[in-house]
């Protein structure tokens, strides 16, 4: 049996999401109060409502190093990174050249780029990145194969931890490529690790607010100035004309306070989640000797991937939930496979876990635990204890 619902959370999925903090449903709730009008009506209602989105956006470009007029708002990184994706292609469709993504990209990625060949026969391919290594030599192929219309690289692999190397992609695309833009995903790595996009060389860059103590349903796209982009949404032309839509002014004023608040402690917040991340690794080594642990040098600190010998994730996830801890698969269940709409998977397209190196059955017994600055040692030490009971009723049974 579970433990009762008075015993204390241990929440361990902070790369799913993140409780908000109190400052930003404070702020949001001023916003709805004093704010709520439509940022595009010209009155005094609708001039207070653009204020206050424009100091957000402000306040987002800063952290980032961009101007304002550079970020868009949309509804989350998925809707940035398909915006990223379809509109920097479709705005080259006179001269479609080839997509170049890796094997280990978010969903929200993948998906786009296999809905560009399905539906538009855009011709694209797939740079590998086995044990996170990425494969530079794979893509200096790629890019001397014919012209580019998109790189798209995330910086921080969300299943995994792994962290890619986007300045240097930058470097080798200006030595073979120069002009093609490249796309980064930064969704796991804003506000919680140093993202410089104009430093990179980066021209699209794709962010959220709910992994960061902010608000669901805001995110951001940063498009360089000048760079040609085609609209994915059409409608009333807010966000100048690239993304379609009555801007949500309070989530706006939500993520930026949570940019604001988290990104004043955020080496701090490093520092402390690398922390917690080596005392799980050292609990699970003591308590699990045969727990495989997927934490390279130099990865993520804020993602802790580990598989379980003879524990499908389905089991200890649902276990360690009964017990009021919290932490997510990291790897597709097989009913997805099924219940998507045809021709969403790519054919012999592995799992990310597979195309990270990690065998089948190995991804099938993975689970992420992911941390926040709120979280304490405590919460690690009750994780690697309820888990190593998990696996020891499993085997006893």
């Amino acid at each position: 049996m579970g433990m009762p619902v008075d015993k204390p959370l241990t929440y361990l999925d902070n790369a799913a999401t993140t409780p908000p903090y109190p400052e930003v449903l404070a702020r949001m709730h001023e916003v709805m109060m004093d704010g709520w009008g439509n940022p595009s009506s010209p009155h005094v209602v609708g001039r207070r409502a653009k204020e206050m989105l424009e100091e957000s956006r402000a306040t987002i470009a800063d952290v980032l190093g961009v101007d304002a007029d550079e970020i868009y708002f949309t509804s989350g990184s998925t809707e940035s990174n398909n915006l990223a994706i379809r509109g920097a292609c479709l705005a080259q469709r006179e001269n479609p050249g080839k997509i170049i993504t890796s094997t280990l990209e978010h969903s929200s990625v993948t998906r786009t780029v296999r809905g560009m060949r399905r539906d538009l026969d855009w011709d694209c391919r797939y740079v590998d990145a086995p044990d996170g290594c990425f494969d530079m030599e794979q893509l200096a192929e790629q890019l001397q194969d014919g012209p580019t219309s998109l790189i798209s690289v995330m910086r921080v692999q969300n299943e995994t931890g792994w962290i890619f190397p986007v300045p240097e992609i930058a470097q080798l695309r200006d030595e073979l490529a120069p002009g093609v833009p490249l796309h980064c995903d930064a969704t796991q790595a804003f506000c919680k690790m140093p993202v410089n996009p104009r430093e990179w060389g980066v021209q699209l860059l794709t962010a959220g607010a709910h992994k960061i103590g902010g608000p669901r349903g805001i995110g951001i796209l940063y498009v360089q100035r000048g760079l040609p982009m085609h609209t994915t949404a059409f409608g009333g032309n807010q966000e100048r004309g690239l993304r379609s839509g009555t801007e949500p002014v309070f989530l706006a004023v939500g993520m930026a306070e949570a940019v604001r608040i988290t990104a004043a402690h955020m080496e701090t917040d490093m520092e402390y989640a690398a922390s917690l991340r080596e005392r799980a690794i050292e609990g699970l080594k003591r308590e699990i000797p045969d727990a495989v642990v997927h934490a390279p040098e130099g990865g993520s600190p804020y993602i802790l991937s580990v598989s379980v010998p003879g524990l499908p994730n389905a089991v200890s996830v649902k276990y360690l939930s009964g017990r009021r801890v919290c932490v997510s698969r990291a790897s597709a269940c097989e009913e997805n496979h099924t219940a998507v709409a045809p021709g969403t998977w790519r054919p012999k397209h592995p799992l990310a876990l597979q195309a990270a190196g990690i065998p089948l059955r190995e991804g099938k017994e993975t689970l992420r635990a992911s941390f926040f600055h709120r979280n304490t040692p405590e919460d690690v030490d009750r994780f690697v204890a309820v888990l190593a009971q998990c696996a020891r009723e499993m085997r006893e049974s």
